[in-house]
């Protein structure tokens, strides 16, 4: 059975200001914006809200899933690499 691929978005959020975290560098908006452009092209791909992925002082993060690509910092800039990469990696 093959294992349906995805995108996972880190949307941790803590509240200390010193422990940094995808939601306080605004991974919701790239989770909107990804939803958004996927629906917009009619691309079908999973996303789901992911807690953290361990690489807080690098995020926003994203993991193409199961056992893809990793992608720190992103933004709503980075949108259209990324659904290249998920359209890429779901082909495979």
């Amino acid at each position: 059975m093959a294992m349906t691929k995805k995108i996972l978005v880190c949307t941790n959020f803590r509240a200390n200001l010193n422990n940094p975290s995808c939601a306080a560098r605004d991974s919701q908006l790239v989770l909107a914006a990804l939803k958004k452009e996927l629906t917009k092209k009619n691309i079908v791909i999973e996303i789901e809200e992911s807690p953290c992925m361990g690489y807080c002082n690098v995020g926003p993060n994203l993991r193409l899933a199961p056992n893809g690509e990793f992608f720190h910092g992103v933004s709503t800039i980075n949108i259209a690499k990324l659904i290249q990469a998920a359209k890429k990696f779901s082909l495979s």
